[in-house]
């Protein structure tokens, strides 16, 4: 789909695609700052691949490539050179490969250039293939920018994506923040190419039992979790901020919750209700907890 109105792009989505509707919408307000030509982010981009395009003629999402639908995003010059961007917000997406010089989409090599963006600020010189960019990079280049619309999306970036803000209750159980903030925790830890996944149990009524990111250290299992945990059951509106991790103690030990019974997880730690927004400091105050 080329990118002309900001609503009709994140709201789209390609059938088949394995791009989760997170993604999409992160890509899609990129997508509409980049079909507006805004300079910093072109500039950035040109710098990334080492060539400057020139103008940007149309911006693509999900836009399928010899008809594999590799390109998360797409982005083709008035000169006629195209670039691809690969986009990750999600830890799980760190995992996958990405695709070599064999495959179909990526054999133009000579009008292509290549890009992964994703969470990570360990950019380095990537794999000789695929430049590497992070989210970090693209909000610093908006940074400057005084339109309204552009800093929504810079604090989008820096809340929803890199978990860099303190998030409310009620922005926990209904936004990405959360998981946001449960994945920038681990990687301070743990290191830019660390382990987790987002969770959360299924809601009943509207409420859920718990809800966070798993995680692991040291290369190990995914044998840690952090985020908040309800008070009570039957469920109510309360949550605790806590951690808990499969068989190694923690500090200053709590009661296994009531509302995550059937977990056979030994050893949990907590700070009590949550009354105030979350922060980042908060969650660092939890991991230090591990032994």
């Amino acid at each position: 789909m080329i990118v002309r109105n900001l609503f009709s792009a994140l709201s789209s989505y390609r059938p088949g695609s394995t791009a989760t509707p997170f993604e999409n919408y992160c890509t899609g307000g990129l997508a509409y700052l980049l079909s507006r030509q805004h300079e910093g982010l072109r500039a950035l981009l040109a710098a990334v691949v080492g060539q400057d395009g020139g103008s940007i003629s149309t911006v693509e999402i999900q836009a399928g490539v010899a008809g594999d639908g590799l390109a998360d995003l797409l982005l083709t010059y008035e000169s006629g050179r195209q670039l691809i961007v690969e986009v990750r917000v999600e830890p799980a997406a760190s995992d996958t490969s990405l695709p070599g010089s064999d495959h179909p989409s990526i054999r133009r090599r000579e009008t292509r250039s290549l890009v992964v963006l994703d969470l990570n600020d360990d950019t380095g010189d990537g794999d000789g293939l695929w430049n590497l960019l992070s989210w970090s990079q693209v909000s610093d280049s908006l940074e400057d920018d005084g339109d309204p619309l552009v800093q929504d999306y810079v604090q989008f970036i820096k809340h929803d994506i890199l978990g860099l803000g303190e998030v409310t209750l009620e922005e926990a159980l209904s936004t990405n923040r959360l998981y946001a903030l449960g994945g920038a925790a681990v990687r301070r830890v743990a290191g830019n190419r660390s382990h987790y996944q987002n969770s959360a149990s299924q809601p009943v009524g509207g409420r859920y039992r718990y809800l966070g990111t798993t995680f692991a250290l040291n290369g190990g299992e995914l044998e840690y979790w952090v985020g908040v945990v309800n008070e009570e059951v039957p469920l109510s509106d309360h949550f605790h901020l806590m951690l808990a991790s499969r068989e190694k103690p923690v500090s200053e030990p709590v009661e296994h919750p009531r509302a995550t019974g059937d977990w056979k997880w030994q050893h949990w730690t907590g700070l009590g209700r949550v009354i105030r927004p979350v922060t980042p400091g908060d969650y660092d105050e939890l991991m230090a907890r591990l032994s």
